[in-house]
């Protein structure tokens, strides 16, 4: 039965017409432990490619008993070199594979939440993608929560153990799973190109990040996945990148309600100040009155008894109108004074928290505004007229 084996060329002297056959051997680099192989010269001719000793080599062949020695030899019928030439062109044909079973295409691509909080990163704690995605990610939303499944991203045991986090991750219905590490050779991504990978990516309910390699890397991972990101950072600030934008919105927001009140305040500071001043002028007018009317009497003295008389008269009702003009305008004045009073304290924020209502933050102090915004669990700060609670949200409802 033929079988096919990989290793390296070992005493590989090339072709030689007084032999029946080629001689070598096939090692295994890691252990050095060497299987005799013979070659038929014709097959070897036809291949018109030069192989050396060191050559990595995939050969097809059936084991024989070599009587004469007493050991087993290899017979080989068909050999190629096996590198990178070969793995593209495996990788090749696996992709027409799964891209005919559709497993590429976006309409099998699930959505990622647009706010991600709890996160399953599937890579090795010792990696380097592991600090970069913690990085851009956690260290700049607390509110995003990282938990790490350790595996090996290479070696033969690598597509075992990350196959079984991601199903294991699935099973616990995190918001995204993420598959990450950093580049290398097709050969050191060969886990993230096996097909029992693919499957398992494209079968999980939850939605799938993979950020594999540097941006020229591209992995059956990458394409299975519902979302491919080009490195660890990338797929981070795929994470992140709506808190980024809700950040943006709400420190525009803050900025424009505290601009239009600071302006409000300002306004109306400016008109007590005008209406404040009139009020000084017109007690400054008053104040002289009596000066003025004390002068006149003093000159009226002079004049006859009965012009007196009717000039005292005249006197006192002018006296008489102006007090009660001055206490009209005056009164006037002090309600006008207390309705902007009264507007003042309307617009005032502690003016509002005494009429019952109440101002809810988040526990970093953003100001809350929407339900859609916040989750069921979620801690939340209310500051009253007098103190402030810490709170926890159990029910939401949307009104529009």
């Amino acid at each position: 039965m033929n079988f096919w084996v990989e290793g390296e060329l070992s005493s590989f002297k090339g072709y030689n017409s007084k032999y029946r056959y080629l001689y070598f051997d096939l090692k295994d680099p890691q252990t050095g432990f060497k299987l005799p192989c013979v070659f038929d010269p014709e097959t070897y001719l036809s291949l018109n490619f030069q192989f050396e000793d060191g050559m990595k080599v995939l050969v097809l062949g059936v084991l024989t008993l070599w009587e004469k020695e007493g050991k087993f030899q290899m017979h080989v019928v068909k050999m190629q070199e096996f590198g990178e030439g070969f793995l593209l062109a495996e990788l090749e044909k696996l992709k027409l594979k799964l891209q005919r079973k559709g497993y590429f295409d976006e309409v099998n691509k699930k959505k990622l939440p647009l706010y991600p909080v709890n996160v399953a990163v599937i890579t090795s704690k010792v990696s380097d993608a592991w600090q970069d995605f913690r990085q851009h990610s956690y260290e700049r939303f607390k509110t995003v929560k990282l938990d790490l499944f350790d595996v090996m991203v290479q070696g033969d045991r690598s597509v075992s153990q990350i196959i079984k986090a991601i199903k294991n991750a699935d099973s616990k219905k995190y918001d995204v799973i993420c598959l990450i590490r950093g580049g290398g050779s097709i050969e050191d991504l060969a886990a993230f190109n096996d097909e029992n990978l693919a499957r398992t990516i494209f079968e999980a309910k939850t939605p799938v990040l993979v950020g594999v390699g540097h941006e020229r890397d591209v992995t059956i991972a990458s394409l299975v996945a519902d979302v491919s990101a080009s490195t660890p950072t990338d797929a981070a600030k795929i994470i992140i990148e709506n808190f980024l934008k809700l950040d943006s919105r709400s420190t525009y927001f803050v900025s424009r309600v505290t601009f239009a009140f600071k302006n409000k305040i300002a306004s109306a500071s400016q008109q007590l100040d005008f209406l404040y001043q009139q009020l000084v002028n017109t007690k400054i007018r008053y104040s002289q009155m009596p000066q003025k009317l004390t002068f006149l009497k003093k000159s009226l003295t002079s004049l006859t008894t009965d012009l007196i008389k009717e000039d005292l008269l005249t006197l006192a009702r002018s006296s008489d109108s102006l007090v009660q003009n001055w206490k009209i305008i005056l009164n006037k004045q002090t309600v006008a004074l207390d309705g902007y009073h009264h507007k003042l304290l309307l617009v005032s924020p502690q003016n509002v928290l005494n009429r019952g209502y109440s101002i809810t933050t988040t526990i970093s102090g953003e100001v809350l505004k929407n339900v859609q915004f916040i989750d069921i669990g979620q801690k939340l700060k209310v500051k009253l007229a007098k103190g402030q609670l810490n709170t926890k949200v159990i029910d939401k409802k949307n009104y529009g």
